[in-house]
Parts: structure tokens; C-alpha cells; sequence
């Protein structure tokens, strides 16, 4: 799917430094050295602590982490979001459980600042690692999906889709271990059952 590069992107995005304190805000300020990232972090009124990452030293952040403190006292990041192409909105929005598991990806694919794919994780094998299992993708721009995909082990086994924008399911795709299609059916008169199948 477009934009599954965004993992790897979130990845070489968070960079270490020394803390040092804004005389400004008193914002926590790591690393004011031009060649690193510089880091700003806040309590927002909710109590979560915000992290923001300006990538290139240009006075905007591009990611923002959100952290919710523990009874602990440790962190665990509930939510982060990325400006994948720097033009100041949230392209791609992360969510993550009280385990801190990734349990969806929020991404606005052609940044036009509404979010039209939704990837949903679930650990399914119960071994603490999230999987895909679930996507909806608004093709439309209406802010409704309109493709529905579902996945096991990693591969597309169904895919689902409404084509008249009526909100209602009128093709269907099954899909075999190898990615192709073994089964399909239509609702051509979109009565909401099937009267075409291939």
C-alpha cells in the first residue's frame, strides 16, 4: 500500500541529545547543535507530556510524540504524529494501547489535511507484536472508506468494496495464499446481496 514507507520514516526520526532549558517557554530544549535534531518537550492540560522533533533545525517540528506518564513514573507513547512533506499538517497519525502497541495508522495520502487511509493492528498471535489485519482506504475524498482489505499473516485474503459511494458493500474479492483472486461477487442492482459471481 502507498505510504508503507512511513514506518521506516518514523523510525530514523527520533535522534538522542543533551537537555538544556528554553529561557523563553521552559520547554525542556535537547540539542540546539544545527547538524542534530532539535527536541522541545511540554505538559499539555491533560497531563500528557507532547515531544516535538524539529527534523531539519528549520523552526517547525515535523513529529510530535505524546506521552501519558505512569503511576511509576515511566512514559509510554499513546500517539505520535508525522508532517511526512513539511508543509505544517499531520500527514501521518500513530495510536498506541496502555501496553504501548500500535493499534492504528491514521494517513492523509494525497495531503490534502483529511485522513483517507486507516490501517488497524491487533496482536493476534499474542506475542506483544501488532499485525495489520484491517484497512480502509476513502478513495473518494468524502471522508467515508469505501475499500475495506483484509489481512492474515501479512497478506491480503479479502477485499471488499462500495463502488456507488451508497455506503453499502456491492463487490467482493477473495484472495488465495499466492495474492490472486479466487472468488468474486457483485451486487450490479445494489439490493445488498450478491447476483453476480465469478
Amino acid at each position: 500500500m502507498r505510504l508503507r514507507c512511513t514506518t521506516a520514516i518514523l523510525a530514523l526520526l527520533l535522534t538522542g541529545g543533551c537537555a538544556g532549558k528554553n529561557k523563553n517557554s521552559g520547554d525542556v530544549m535537547r540539542s540546539a547543535n544545527p547538524h542534530r535534531d532539535a527536541v522541545r518537550e511540554r505538559t499539555l492540560p491533560d497531563g500528557l507530556i507532547l515531544e516535538e522533533i524539529d527534523l531539519n533545525n528549520d523552526g517547525q517540528a515535523e513529529i510530535f510524540n505524546y506521552y501519558r506518564v505512569r503511576s511509576d513514573g515511566s512514559r509510554i507513547l499513546v500517539r505520535k504524529d508525522t508532517d511526512l512533506n513539511r508543509d505544517g499538517s499531520i500527514d501521518a497519525r500513530s495510536w498506541f494501547d496502555d501496553s504501548g502497541m500500535l493499534t492504528l495508522e491514521e494517513f492523509d495520502g494525497d495531503f490534502d489535511g483529511k485522513i483517507d487511509i486507516w490501517d488497524h493492528y491487533q496482536d493476534v498471535n499474542g506475542d506483544g507484536k501488532p499485525e495489520r489485519v484491517f484497512t480502509e482506504i476513502d478513495t473518494t475524498y468524502d471522508g467515508r472508506p469505501n475499500i475495506f482489505i483484509t489481512y492474515r499473516e501479512g497478506r491480503v485474503v479479502r477485499k471488499e468494496r462500495d463502488t456507488n459511494g451508497d455506503g453499502i458493500i456491492d463487490h467482493w474479492e477473495k484472495f488465495d495464499s499466492e495474492g490472486r483472486v479466487v472468488r468474486s461477487g457483485r451486487d450490479s442492482n445494489y439490493d445488498g446481496t450478491v447476483d453476480q459471481r465469478d
